[in-house]
């Protein structure tokens, strides 16, 4: 149990079709990367897209992670833009090899490995948020410099994040938890340097949380890279310690403890938290029906309070 209610089910919150909905000629290329038909077939619970996402497991013993999305679903460019992210990733980086990507009748087709691992189970122990933050500090130094190969694919540019500035021109507004009450002015004005705050020449995940990777034995994955950024990666690290401040974890103390924070003032620290709160806690407004998991509400909402009781105790609120 979180300090927040109970933690959203990350192992349960996707909506996908069955592997017998692909279509034959997408079966067909599947099973002769894996040398036969699936005799397993594990769909995967976690995520928020509505496209095919599996561990398949043939006879032999032959496995592959496989996505699939078809050319009239919303998510085909974001499984597009996976593959080649993926494909592009330095070998350090501790993320999934894909072993193929194709285009079958339209459909976007990849193949990732198949970690030997699971996904990271709600609440968190110290070694799991230990194994997370060391997990992606490696990555950080893999990833950084920035290789040409990836240079050339990541977004130039970090996510404006406005909530709270949106509200004080005259938008909608939104319910805050009472930490937060009566003073949408002063998290107006931490948001207001948040793209400052988040612009870098180095490249980071940009959608850092737990159900982006996989722990085992020892070592841990990070999967998902569906858009990397150039963004300061340390960012990303205040986006995992959302859930370990909500599992009763010293969040303060991670974040001061991991490599990339050596340079963040407490002010910076702050201007994310503030852009985080308002934009998880306005949640999706206006998204097309069905592009995705209806789990996304809750799940948004619980890291918003995460995000909005880290920073009002940060500042004595």
């Amino acid at each position: 149990m979180s300090r927040f209610g109970p933690a959203p089910r990350i192992d349960a919150t996707a909506v996908r079709p069955a592997y017998t909905d692909l279509p034959v000629p997408v079966q067909e290329r599947v099973q002769r990367e894996l040398g036969g038909a699936p005799a397993h077939v594990g769909i995967a619970g976690g995520g928020f897209t509505n496209g095919f996402a599996a561990l398949l497991r043939s006879d032999s013993g032959a496995a592959l992670f496989v996505k699939a999305a078809g050319p009239d679903s919303l998510h085909r460019p974001a499984y597009e833009a996976e593959a080649r992210h993926t494909a592009a990733l330095p070998a350090k980086v501790p993320a999934p090899r894909v072993e193929f990507a194709a285009d079958v009748d339209g459909w976007a087709v990849t193949g990732y490995e198949a970690l030997q691992g699971v996904p990271v189970a709600l609440p968190m122990s110290p070694e799991t948020v230990r194994l997370l933050l060391s997990t992606w500090a490696d990555a950080v130094e893999a990833l950084n410099p920035p290789p040409e190969a990836l240079r050339g694919l990541a977004v130039k540019t970090g996510r404006s994040l406005t909530a709270f500035r949106d509200v004080a021109a005259g938008a909608r507004p939104f319910p805050l938890p009472a930490s937060l009450s009566g003073r949408r002015d002063e998290l107006a004005a931490l948001e207001s340097r948040i793209d400052e705050v988040l612009s870098s020449a180095e490249i980071a995940h940009t959608d850092l949380r737990p159900d982006n990777m996989i722990v085992g034995e020892g070592r841990a994955w990070i999967c998902d890279w569906t858009s990397p950024r150039h963004m300061a990666p340390w960012v990303d690290t205040v986006l995992l310690l959302l859930t370990a401040h909500a599992d009763g974890h010293d969040a303060n103390a991670l974040f001061r403890g991991h490599p990339t924070a050596a340079e963040v003032s407490d002010e910076e620290l702050d201007t994310v938290l503030a852009a985080m709160s308002g934009a998880l806690l306005r949640g999706w407004r206006d998204r097309p029906a069905g592009l995705l998991s209806p789990a996304i509400d809750d799940h948004m909402r619980w890291s918003g309070l995460a995000a909005a009781d880290w920073l009002a105790r940060r500042r004595g609120w």
